[in-house]
């Protein structure tokens, strides 16, 4: 097909001394840089001048506002509309606060570094699009088995650990870019799995597993490798605690990309489009005022004790609960308690490939049933896209209660946890415009 592509990247890593976020129990800044940070961007053109976007970020998430911020500049720019820029973060738990999380309890943000990555994030974009060259996009998968579902069930309900008989989501999709002449020019895959092989006690930047696999993939091939995070809310690494690790589990990532370049098929037609929208999400009702008043007391005690006690991870989190029953309190009070969380989705379809994206921490079985049920034969499905609301259960999940459910929405910043039917109105939405883009109608 008659398709130009252009691939570029640039260097994101934070000075030391920032605060590092997805830990609540991390208690100081960052003391070093273990690898680097990177954002890339895949611009795509087909034989109508219609340009998308895929661009890769080693962040936690965006916030709303540096999406918003990004969009108007890859607009003015390169011309790309929202509805065709894809802006899909690592999730690394070794990168600097974004201020999406709760600060300070998931670390503080630094404003500085912030807005040079959202012109950089932009740049990189523009960057691409200068280097548009004649090329040919393929498609393949395959599988990989470096995560486990991470809700453990215990007597005392679920708790974060490793459920070997949960439902992970193996598949690895890849999309190359390859030269007139067959030459490789650049890959860009997808899974689903939570960068976190390094814990709370890591203080050194770091893109944890997904910076060794395409580290290796660049020095096997020679070309930029893209990593894009699939549906990965309840799905960690199945060991976790050293680089050593992460060095072992992003080769085995990259082994499964390069067999499924081995199966990589040429796309059949050039077609792009895509859709974005906000829909709401109906909250859950808060508990009642007695309750929130007992909750925020026994965290402050306990609070309390842990840092007598030298704990002050522990302390961190309690006082982030604590803060969160007496903020619920006073939006009671001035009775500005919210009906509805919004959240943003998007479709983007390059040719034969479907991406069906969500800004959020989405459970692996809601991308596995978006892929079963899209009408492509190639969907993948994201999460951390366009930002990050937290966390997208499964309906199932809100019964058997867990971190996800119960806990996370908080150090997001959040008050109140969507419900059930959540999972319901995004899927729904997204096979719309699944079917709508396949049948070729334009948005």
């Amino acid at each position: 097909m008659a398709w130009k592509v252009g691939v570029a990247e640039v260097d994101i890593t934070p000075p030391v001394g920032v605060w590092l976020t997805g830990y609540a129990a991390r208690t100081h800044p960052c003391t070093d840089i273990h690898d680097d940070l990177l954002a890339q961007a895949l611009v795509v053109e087909n034989s109508e001048g219609e340009r998308a976007a895929l661009v890769s970020i080693d962040l936690i998430a965006l916030t709303n506002e540096q999406v918003s911020q990004i969009r108007r500049l890859v607009r003015q720019w390169t011309g790309i509309p929202p509805h065709r820029l894809l802006l899909n973060c690592s999730h690394t738990h070794s990168a600097p606060a974004v201020g999406e999380l709760a600060a300070p309890w998931m670390g503080i943000p630094d404003n500085a570094y912030l807005d040079v990555v959202v012109r950089k994030v932009a740049t990189v974009v523009k960057m691409a699009s200068e280097r548009l060259r004649e090329g040919n996009l393929l498609c393949g998968n395959a599988e990989c088995h470096i995560g486990i579902n991470r809700r453990q069930k215990t007597p005392q309900g679920i708790v974060l650990g490793q459920n070997p008989e949960g439902v992970t989501d193996p598949r690895v999709d890849v999309l190359a870019v390859t030269a007139p002449n067959g030459n490789l020019c650049a890959i860009a895959f997808a899974y689903a799995c939570h960068p976190v092989v390094l814990g709370d006690n890591n203080y050194a930047v770091s893109a944890d597993y997904v910076g060794v696999a395409r580290t290796v993939l660049r020095r096997a091939l020679g070309i930029p490798a893209l990593f894009l995070q699939g549906c990965a809310g309840n799905i960690n690494p199945r060991q976790r605690g050293t680089f050593a690790i992460a060095e072992k589990l992003g080769r085995e990532l990259a082994g499964s990309v390069l067999i499924a370049l081995g199966s990589a098929a040429p796309m059949d037609d050039d077609r792009l489009d895509g859709a974005t929208a906000i829909i709401k999400l109906p909250l859950q009702s808060p508990p009642d005022a007695h309750t929130l008043r007992r909750w925020r007391q026994e965290h402050l005690a306990r609070a309390r004790e842990a840092e007598k006690a030298g704990r002050r991870g522990e302390a961190r989190w309690r006082h982030c609960e604590a803060e969160w029953a007496e903020k619920v309190l006073k939006a009671i009070r001035a009775k500005t308690l919210p009906a509805y969380e919004p959240i943003a989705l998007q479709v983007l379809r390059l040719g034969d490939v479907a991406f069906a994206a969500m800004a959020s921490e989405t459970f692996a079985e809601i991308g596995l049933a978006l892929r079963q049920q899209s009408s492509f034969a190639t969907t993948i499905p994201l999460g951390y896209t366009n930002g990050c609301i937290g966390y997208l259960p499964t309906a199932a999940a809100y019964e058997e209660g867990g971190y996800e459910v119960a806990t996370a929405f908080k150090f997001y910043g959040r008050l109140l946890m969507h419900r059930p039917e959540s999972e319901r109105l995004v899927t729904d939405w997204l096979l719309r415009q699944l079917n709508r883009v396949k049948g070729g109608e334009k948005g």
